[in-house]
């Protein structure tokens, strides 16, 4: 099976299903860890702004109610991106759904670092953001294209195979 997802001849599927596969676990990994272990999250978070370099963190982030909320914005995402890796002709019209979640996170660390705290980790965060934004949008519209130019026919030999839909007649 892997050799056949590799030499498929439909190549914008594959592609958006390798970058959705890593969008799905890059987010549905860490919402998970973000509810059940919000030490572990919030010690990476410190360790990766240490990293870029500038000024420590300097707050705690021990709220119930802002934990939870950031585990279920982001487990969403991570389920948009499994949605849109079953059928991305079924459920393309998630992808505003993503493009409103996402996009209303990184414009909100992008004024964070440049009104609130100049913490370096929220900018990498906002180009991080706007680059899975951008991932899902354009290799999806790619996919999408390129699978209604292939026709019904080819429907067939996706690998994986869309979930959930018959081809068009």
């Amino acid at each position: 099976m892997l050799g056949r997802f590799w030499r498929q001849e439909n190549r914008a599927y594959r592609d958006m299903q390798l970058a959705l596969m890593f969008l799905t676990l890059n987010f549905t990994i860490p919402s998970i860890s973000y509810f059940f272990a919000p030490d572990v999250a919030f010690g990476q978070f410190r360790a990766l702004g240490k990293l870029l370099g500038g000024i420590d963190y300097p707050l705690t982030e021990e709220s119930h109610l802002w934990r939870v909320l950031a585990a279920g914005n982001v487990f969403t995402l991570g389920f948009l991106c499994f949605l849109l890796q079953l059928n991305v002709v079924r459920f393309a019209p998630t992808v505003p759904v993503f493009v409103v979640l996402k996009g209303y996170s990184a414009l909100g660390y992008l004024y964070v670092f440049l009104f609130k705290l100049p913490y370096r980790l929220f900018l990498a965060v906002f180009v991080w953001d706007a680059i899975a934004l951008l991932l899902v949008v354009f290799l999806s519209r790619r996919a999408l294209r390129a699978i209604a130019a292939a026709g019904p026919e080819a429907w067939k030999r996706l690998v994986p195979p869309l979930v959930f839909a018959d081809p068009p007649a």
